[in-house]
């Protein structure tokens, strides 16, 4: 037997949950936990760590352990890890490789997919890395799916029975990301309206904001820097975090570490911490966070007293402060019947049991959490699929040349919403070859962005008049419709073709030949196909670039000429 799973991969710790029946669960660990802490360290030994071994490993020694994660995922290439450097996305597949072995026994069945949550800010880079961490661990991302939208698909199915319309606030503040989402629900459906988020904005902020303020009363008071030793630093790291947790339910904690030498002597540091103190930390964290929330309802054409329901989710929507301001904005209570740690890997079950077909009356809308366009001659961004759209999506223009009888252009997909496209982030890039030879402004190509539920999108482009076509699916960012050798066996094809009538020169011919015998000597090796795939594509911008003018130098792909033509409104 084999089942999906839901897994919500978190900056402090990671869930696992199954749908039993019509009832989802979370899925305990080998421990008996409900929850892994998402930290990973190498023992002295090298054996790998996760979970709460590798906490206890982290305060032996603080540069064994990695912690943030998540954090990492998509924006570095390498971090520190017990002596060596290792992919952020090696890291995460030891948290996720442990959690998938624990339910498995707990489960008692092969789990080979997931629906694995994300905050809805995640880039295309972030997405993918996250399924590649996934796969590394042996699991399928069947969806990645968005924390709060998560978080609302539990409270939709907790409340299937209400068939009143309400709109819901998900107030998602996590260990490392916050994100809001208002949703429309009616019985077991529910609908996306927007979704807001910052990814540099969670409980590990208000953490070092706490560290920084004991720190300084470290040395002010005990003449001791904790900052200039590794270990005492992060064991105060897990003490003001702990901190903040007993603030959410008392008045007053203490953080005491003894036994310290300081410049008089052995002392005995001991710091308290008030509500009132830490709420005047917390504030600018707390600030932001409903600075989105009034964005988000905003775009959902929404006031703040319109909202009927609101579910908390994450950690830190537990700090009393936020709750709070949140009654005050929206003069209304969060559900006390939802736990926020738990509900976001609830909702992936959820979702990962709809995927398997094992529930009925439920329906759910998502929406698009980034803008999707192309970039156009001059370096200006166009949008075809704007942010907030419900999925599945489509979006449709129609663009033209800019130089007299260019033959080829260059589709550049990005995602952001800069006008600038050089501020947004690159999905991927194709060259549609073969355009009817005309002056320019005159030949039509059609472009069409589609999207579905799971970020799989479609691009296609096609010339109007001769009928040439070309399309890339691109998945979370990376184009997956081919594989690096049948990529370039096609780019090959297109080169054999173009450069046949283009009159070219004896040393771009010689370069031509070379390029396509590495074409057909790199069968088997992904790497050197992806480098000749590279290579291919220069070459046919160029062969474009003197097809349009002769007397011009040869043009990189990213400079081929292409603006926008006439408009089409979507279908």
């Amino acid at each position: 037997m084999r089942g999906v799973i839901g897994l919500d991969f978190g900056t402090t710790n990671t869930l696992c949950a199954w749908m039993d029946g019509d009832t989802p669960v979370i899925v305990p660990n080998d421990r008996g936990e409900r929850a892994t802490p998402s930290v990973v360290a190498v023992s002295d030994s090298g054996e790998t760590l996760v979970g709460s071994s590798a906490r206890n490993q982290a305060l032996a020694d603080p540069t064994s352990a990695l912690f943030g994660v998540k954090r990492l995922l998509g924006r570095s290439a390498s971090v520190a890890l017990g002596g060596r450097d290792v992919e952020p996305e090696d890291a995460a597949a030891a948290i996720i490789g442990k959690v998938r072995r624990d339910a498995e026994a707990y489960l008692g069945f092969e789990a080979d997919r997931a629906v694995i949550t994300v905050p809805a800010r995640y880039g295309d880079r972030q997405r993918r890395a996250v399924r590649d961490a996934a796969a590394k661990a042996g699991l399928k991302a069947a969806r990645v799916m968005n924390e709060p939208s998560a978080a609302a698909l539990a409270k939709a199915w907790l409340s299937a029975r209400d068939e009143s319309e309400r709109l819901v606030l998900v107030y998602d503040f996590g260990g490392g990301t916050f994100d809001a989402t208002a949703l429309r629900a009616r019985g077991g459906s529910c609908s996306v309206l927007s979704s807001e988020g910052d990814d540099a904005l969670g409980g590990m902020d208000i953490d070092a904001a706490i560290f920084d303020t004991v720190a300084e009363r470290f040395r002010l008071d005990f003449g001791i820097d904790p900052s200039a030793d590794p270990y005492l630093a992060r064991m105060l790291v897990d003490l003001c975090e702990r901190a903040k947790i007993e603030l959410s339910s008392r008045d007053e904690a203490t953080i005491a570490v003894p036994f310290l030498r300081g410049s008089g002597g052995v002392v005995h540091p001991s710091v308290r911490l008030g509500r009132e103190a830490f709420e005047g930390i917390a504030a600018p964290f707390v600030d932001r966070s409903l600075a989105l929330v009034e964005r988000v309802l905003r775009t959902a054409k929404a006031g703040a007293r319109d909202v009927d329901a609101l579910v908390l989710s994450g950690g830190s929507s537990r700090i009393p402060l936020a709750k709070r301001r949140l009654a005050e904005l929206l003069g209304r209570e969060a559900d006390p019947r939802i736990n926020p740690e738990e509900i976001v890997a609830l909702g992936a079950a959820v979702e990962a049991a709809r995927i398997e077909g094992r529930l009925r009356g439920l329906s759910f809308t998502d929406v698009c959490s980034r803008t999707f366009g192309l970039e156009i001659d001059g370096g200006s961004f166009v949008p075809l699929i704007e942010k907030d759209e419900p999925l599945p999506a489509v979006g449709r223009r129609v663009f033209t040349t800019v130089e007299d009888f260019q033959r080829s252009v260059e589709l550049h997909v990005l995602q952001g919403e800069s006008e600038r496209a050089s501020d947004n982030a690159t999905v991927g890039r194709f060259l549609l070859p073969g355009i009817r030879k005309a002056i320019k402004g005159e030949p039509r190509i059609a472009v069409e962005f589609a999207i579905d539920e799971g970020d799989m999108m479609i691009v296609r482009a096609r010339d109007m008049d001769t009928g040439a076509e070309q399309s890339i699916a691109v998945f979370d960012g990376a184009p997956d419709s081919r594989s690096p050798r049948d990529r370039v066996l096609a780019l090959a094809q297109i080169a054999r073709r173009e450069s046949a009538g283009a009159g070219v020169d004896a040393a771009l011919s010689a370069e031509i030949r070379d390029v396509l015998a590495m074409a057909e000597a790199c069968d088997g090796d992904d790497e050197k196909a992806a480098m000749v795939a590279t290579l291919l594509e220069g070459l046919l911008s160029e062969l474009s670039a003197r097809a349009s003018r002769p007397e011009a130098g040869a043009r990189r792909p990213s400079e081929l000429p292409f603006r926008s033509g006439r408009s089409a409104r979507d279908a």
